[in-house]
Parts: C-alpha cells; sequence; structure tokens
C-alpha cells in the first residue's frame, strides 16, 4: 500500500527508474501543468492519459488547449476524454514494458493535489483487472480530435465552437474573495522608480542573451500577505490573463520558498514578447520605464483560483 506523501516516489518516479517507460492513466481529473511536469522530468516516458469526468464537470479550455499544444510537442501523449455514460470517477495506472506490466489503483487523481497535496492512497492491484476499467475506444475521443466540440463543452468557452477563453466568466471566479497580490513591474532607485535594466521584463537585454527572455518580479513581501498564495518550487501552474492568454509558470530563483521570480517554463521567452505586446513595444527592445506609464499599469495582480490555476490582470485603467 502506498500513502502520502510518497505517492509521487513510489507510483511514478520508481517504476521509471526500474525501467519502465508506457504509463496508462485513467483518472476522474487530471492537470496540464501535472502532466507537463511529468513529460519534462521524464524524458523517456510515453503516457497515454484517460479522463473520465469530461462530460459530468467539463474541461477548462485552457486545460483543453495545453493538452492539445503538449500532444503536438512531446510526440509522446495521448490525451483521450471520456464520452460515454455514466462518468468513470476510477483513479488507476498501468506500466507497461517489454517485460510485463505493473498497476496501481486508489483515490489520486493525475494532478499535483492528487499526488503531492492531499493525503491519498494508491494500491498496488491486478494489471488485468485494471484494463477492463479503461473505456473501450469508441467511448473516448482524442484531444486533437476536430471533432472534439461535437462531443464535450469545455468551461470557460466564449463559445462552443471556440478554443478562446471567457474572460468575463474567469473573472466572476475572483468575486468570490480570492485571495491576490500585487507585484510591481518597477523597482525604487533613490528617489526615483524605473524598470528593472536587465531582469524582470528585460531579462534578456544582455550579450548573448535571447532579448524577449523575461519573468515576473516577486517582491519578497509578497510572499506574506497570503500563506501559501505561491505553490512551491518546481511545481507547474496555469497562468490565465485578463487578454485571454494562457501559460504553464513555475516559482524560480531566490530561496526556496521565497521565490523572486515566475518563469513560463516552455520558453523563457514567452512572458516578454507577451508583454512587448501589451506594452506596444516592439520585440527583442528593451522596455522603458516611459512605456509603463503611457500603458498606465505598474504593476499587474495575481489572483489564485485554486492551488494550481492564477490569474493575472493586466488590464489598462480604462478598461
Amino acid at each position: 500500500m502506498v500513502l502520502w506523501p510518497n505517492l509521487f516516489n513510489d507510483v511514478i518516479q520508481s517504476p521509471y527508474s526500474e525501467g519502465y517507460r508506457n504509463l496508462k492513466v485513467l483518472t476522474g481529473y487530471s492537470s496540464s501543468a501535472f502532466v507537463k511536469h511529468i513529460l519534462e522530468q521524464f524524458d523517456g516516458l510515453s503516457l497515454e492519459l484517460t479522463i473520465g469526468m469530461s462530460r459530468t464537470q467539463p474541461i477548462p479550455i485552457w486545460e483543453h488547449n495545453e493538452y492539445v499544444r503538449m500532444t503536438n510537442e512531446y510526440g509522446r501523449l495521448q490525451v483521450n476524454y471520456f464520452i460515454g455514460t455514466p462518468p468513470i470517477h476510477v483513479k488507476a495506472l498501468i506500466w507497461s514494458d517489454f517485460e510485463g506490466m505493473i498497476a496501481f489503483a486508489g483515490s489520486a487523481n493525475f494532478t499535483w493535489n492528487g499526488f503531492r497535496g492531499y493525503q491519498e492512497m494508491m494500491v498496488p492491484t491486478n494489471a488485468e483487472h485494471v484494463l477492463e476499467a479503461f473505456p473501450p475506444q469508441h467511448l473516448s475521443i482524442n484531444c486533437t480530435d476536430p471533432s472534439v466540440f461535437d462531443h464535450l463543452q469545455m468551461s470557460y468557452q466564449r463559445n462552443p465552437r471556440t478554443t478562446e477563453i471567457d474572460v468575463k466568466s474567469v473573472e466572476s471566479i475572483l468575486l468570490t474573495d480570492r485571495p491576490s497580490v500585487e507585484l510591481p513591474l518597477l523597482i525604487t532607485r533613490g528617489r526615483r522608480r524605473e524598470v528593472h535594466s536587465r531582469s524582470g521584463l528585460n531579462w534578456g537585454q544582455r550579450d548573448g542573451r535571447e532579448p524577449n527572455q523575461a519573468y515576473l518580479p516577486v517582491p519578497r513581501t509578497a510572499h506574506f500577505i497570503h500563506t501559501d498564495f505561491f505553490p512551491p518550487r518546481g511545481r507547474e501552474f496555469t497562468m490565465i490573463t485578463d487578454d485571454g492568454q494562457s501559460f504553464v509558470c513555475v516559482m524560480a530563483q531566490g530561496d526556496e520558498g521565497l521565490e523572486k521570480a515566475i518563469h513560463t517554463t516552455r520558453n523563457n521567452s514567452i512572458f516578454g514578447k507577451y508583454f512587448r505586446n501589451r506594452l506596444a513595444v516592439n520585440l527583442g527592445a528593451k522596455v522603458r520605464t516611459e512605456d509603463l506609464l503611457a500603458y498606465g499599469r505598474t504593476s499587474v495582480a495575481l489572483y489564485k483560483i485554486d492551488e494550481e490555476t492564477y490569474f493575472l490582470d493586466y488590464c489598462r485603467p480604462e478598461q
């Protein structure tokens, strides 16, 4: 029997270390941030994931978009949505290699909370029996299937046929007193407040660096406003923006528990390009203090929706 807090090591890391490379997962719920972590940490892993509650509790559209991106990017991920009835609430996984299979079943969803945040249990069990719990092929649809929206509606879609995020619906969550912090984009030098010259939004403005590289600065004081507001270092999370974008991010730099930066995981230039576009600054150019002042915002507001999802507000004052 495997109990929290050893689930990740005993159910995922140990089988991989023993040589298993094919992982087949059936789960009620999943998170793209956790899936990305698995694919990044175990670079020889092939993952087939079936999400069983996708009709009863629709998948957020940004999660669907990220599953599609990762499927295309990694080439070793397959994400299927169960479209039959009744919904599947099973949590089970099967490791396989050329010599055989091992399986676990229990209470842990394929999420950060399932394997690190909550007290869960997964029990070694008969792999052949677990295989019988997986739905037949005709009762699931791959996330990349062009007809996926004919079978499923995602949550927070602008309309049932689009991959665009309905920002107003997301913002309505924030009305329920979600914790938030303000992250300044300027630093104080003497009596002046100015943009970082070679860090923050200008992290890439150094010889030998891609000039758009950037990160969101996190002041030390932000860690004390709300206890456990930020996720632990190395734990991926999704950031949704007020203009309908979404990024997978991690906390980085500084002391553990007092990290001073938020990075995008896919590419360090993503934030730099994003903010330059919003500020009407040419890609590759240095962001100036005047650019932020002209835009009307010298800080961003970050809201915590849940343990794996955050909302970034950087709308102009008049919007």
